[in-house]
């Protein structure tokens, strides 16, 4: 879980980034690489799974929320461009918790902002089904199994505050872990219940449910897309 929100983190800070390059620009480079100086080649490459189905359903549902992340991300962590807390140490354990609850938070927020989560960071059952079921509107295959995977994950939602450690510092802002938990819940059972006529590469989604039923930590859903607005310097 720790590495899920490291890299959802990451992820923010590059939406506020000034130097992070637009989409377009970045395909553009890939199409004529320049040449990498040291500090490029030794970069962390974060690896993003290859969905079993649905990739562009979540890469839809991303780029819809793209505004709200960026607004939830500067209103908890009230950070713009190069001050955030990137530059702490990514292996102290106060970052560590830092981050874990930083992005807790985020979550919180963009479930409210979105409707999903009353004041409290509580789900609102009838409104997470409701969004859940307009996202995957056009796949028939969800109608069999929405209840199921909505259930699922609002218990598990619902379920999380009893096992939310305190803060270590009264410095660390504690939110509601209810928002970021039935994220990656129904991330996690839509992947585990995908059918096999939407499975466009079977080999790779076994070793990817695998991984998601093991409970490995590096297995998250999709960032939110990059920042592509106009850039500063």
């Amino acid at each position: 879980m720790d590495q899920i929100l490291a890299d959802d983190l990451e992820d923010g800070l590059d939406t506020l980034d000034s130097t992070f390059v637009h989409h377009r620009v970045r395909r553009a480079e890939d199409t004529n690489p320049s040449p990498q100086n040291s500090d490029e080649k030794c970069k962390k490459k974060r690896r993003k799974p290859s969905l079993c189905c649905a990739d562009d359903i979540f890469e839809q549902e991303h780029e819809k929320d793209r505004d709200i992340f960026r607004s939830c991300f500067r209103e908890v962590l009230g950070v713009e461009k190069s001050s955030h807390h990137r530059r702490g140490d990514p292996f102290s354990c106060k970052e560590t918790e830092k981050r874990r609850n930083d992005m807790t938070c985020v979550a919180a927020c963009c479930g409210q902002k979105k409707g999903l989560l009353d004041d409290q960071g509580q789900p609102k059952p009838e409104a997470i089904t409701k969004a859940i079921k307009e996202a995957f509107a056009k796949e028939s295959w969800f109608d069999g199994v929405a209840d199921k995977i909505v259930a699922t994950c609002l218990k598990e939602a619902e379920n999380a505050t009893q096992y939310q450690v305190k803060p270590t510092s009264d410095n660390i802002k504690q939110c509601n872990p209810s928002g970021i938990t039935i994220k990656h819940c129904l991330f996690r059972e839509i992947q585990l219940s995908c059918p096999a006529d939407q499975i466009k590469d079977q080999k790779a989604c076994d070793k990817f449910q695998d991984r998601i039923k093991k409970g490995l930590d590096d297995v998250e859903p999709p960032p939110p897309p990059p920042f592509d607005g106009s850039r500063e310097y």
